[in-house]
């Protein structure tokens, strides 16, 4: 026989050999002195010991693929891929987080070239927290179109898996929006969610002691005191226009916004002074979780013609982030002081979020206006409560938007919505938050498919962990949109703009 026939015979058995054999393809394989690249990319981060298997793809020329998972404790798990995709089983994946809290969590990743050689490459090197996140997330998922709201949704993920459950949509109802599904305190039992609807006018749903009531009134951003009895509401009226030839080609902003109080057992609107004030704005509020405090973001109106879509130096308003003290016992406010100014920043503050042990406030800064959402100048910022110190912009930033972020209950991870994977459609990531307030490199959130975000065209925002699923079914939550019985709870004609002034205005083009 020619010995090049032979020797080509001889490593052609091997490979086929080696195929199914993780031992021989460690044997036989070239090691690759590089990271593989994958997607989503899972390599450096640090996940909870209770999220859903990583599910990835390997983005390296080849035409198969093996993984090996290990750590300190237990068995490894080896998976063979299907095709150039990793899929890890989930009850060995289960058992292999929460065997090892607090240690690391070790790929080896082994790829079948286009002429069957194996390569080794080096070894991806995750950590597996001690803190566990959040078993629930509720968000809303919505078309790229700004001005069309078919089938938009509010659903509810069960980040343990990769099982979604329906709470709202808007679809085949004739709905015009569904927003705001906002737990109190992370606990589902008690939450807020809105809607406006063609058929069934608009409305503040609010979930108390395992029965929905329906307030027949236009509000905005909620936000729980602890105690359950008090909600803040802003009250925006929000308007957009869309830009012909701009890097952000569509703003939102208030033409006017002030904050109200909602009693929820006397089941009325309370103001507060403070809270609306003639040539401001107010918006964003959010307690801190001693309820002595409410946060909200502030700003003056820079213009005096109301009707002028969109109003002269819109895109120079900057808002800063004060707080106002309250007294529970005696239902008293006090008086009102500045956490951070826009002069001392040079930018706008948006979405302060206290953390659950009251050390930290994570907000957003931008450019200007209250909306990050919609600009790519929107960053994730870090501030410590006990001495209003501005501290820092954090390192899990894109060059895109950051916005619409949220703690978990033990205060370890924060949620927020991203549009770094291409600039247009908002992701939902997750990161690690550790004792100091340094946020670790963030994650995108598990699918079943690893291919799923290449060809997902909707976006996600208003992310809200909750401890528990949500105890009603998109069937109850809809009969109570649907109710005729209502709460009604009128609400003043805010100082800043003309009366009679309408919370929603039609796009315009700029």
């Amino acid at each position: 026989m020619n010995i090049r026939v032979f020797i080509a015979a001889l490593c052609g058995a091997l490979v086929f050999a080696c195929q199914d054999d993780p031992a021989a393809i460690k044997r036989n394989s070239t090691p690759v002195n590089r990271l593989p690249a994958i997607k989503p990319d899972y390599a450096g981060i640090v996940i909870p010991p209770n999220i859903a298997p990583l599910h990835f793809a390997v983005a390296e020329p080849g035409n198969g693929c093996y993984a090996e998972v290990y750590s300190k404790r237990g068995k490894p798990i080896l998976v063979k891929g299907r095709g150039m995709s990793v899929r890890i089983p989930a009850a060995p994946w289960r058992e292999f987080l929460e065997n090892n809290r607090g240690e690391p969590l070790l790929i080896d990743l082994y790829v079948r070239g286009k002429a069957g050689e194996w390569l080794r490459y080096k070894t991806i090197e995750d950590t597996i927290a001690a803190f566990p996140v959040d078993r629930y997330l509720t968000y809303r998922s919505m078309n790229f179109v700004y001005n069309y709201s078919s089938d938009l949704r509010i659903v509810e993920r069960d980040l343990g898996s990769y099982t979604e459950s329906l709470l709202l949509n808007t679809k085949n109802y004739s709905w015009a929006c569904c927003n705001c599904h906002t737990p109190c305190n992370n606990d589902p039992a008690r939450f807020v969610v809105q809607s406006r609807s063609n058929h069934f006018g608009s409305a503040t749903l609010i979930a108390v002691d395992g029965k929905i009531s329906k307030l027949n009134a236009k509000l905005g951003y909620p936000a729980w005191h602890p105690d359950g009895r008090i909600i803040a509401f802003s009250f925006n009226k929000v308007q957009q226009c869309f830009h012909s030839a701009r890097k952000d080609f569509v703003d939102f902003y208030d033409n006017n916004s002030d904050i109200v109080m909602y009693d929820v057992a006397q089941k009325k609107i309370i103001l507060v002074p403070q809270l609306n004030q003639k040539q401001t704005l107010e918006t964003w509020p959010n307690w801190s979780p001693d309820g002595r405090y409410l946060y909200f973001c502030s700003a003056p109106i820079l213009w005096t013609d109301f009707n002028n879509v969109p109003p002269d130096n819109f895109d120079k308003v900057k808002f800063s982030l004060l707080r106002v003290s309250f007294d529970e016992a005696n239902a008293a406010w006090g008086r009102v002081d500045t956490v951070l100014s826009s002069p001392e920043t040079g930018l706008s503050i948006s979405q302060p979020r206290v953390s659950p042990d009251n050390r930290f406030i994570l907000f957003c800064m931008h450019e200007y206006g209250g909306y990050p959402n919609t600009q790519k100048s929107s960053d994730l910022y870090l501030l410590e409560c006990a001495t209003k110190k501005y501290l820092r912009r954090l390192g899990i930033n894109s060059d895109y938007s950051e916005s619409w972020h949220g703690w978990s209950k033990n205060g370890r991870w924060i949620v927020f919505s991203s549009k770094r994977d291409s600039g247009k459609f908002a992701r939902i990531y997750f990161s690690f938050v550790d004792s100091s307030g340094n946020a670790h490199k963030p994650f995108i959130m598990p699918q079943e498919d690893p291919d799923f975000y290449d060809s997902f065209i909707k976006y996600y925002n208003f992310p809200e962990f909750a401890t528990a699923p949500v105890s009603f079914s998109e069937r109850e939550i809809l009969k109570a949109v649907r109710s005729p019985e209502k709460i009604d709870v009128p609400v003043p004609d805010a100082p800043a703009a003309p009366a009679g002034s309408s919370e929603w205005e039609a796009p315009r083009v700029r």
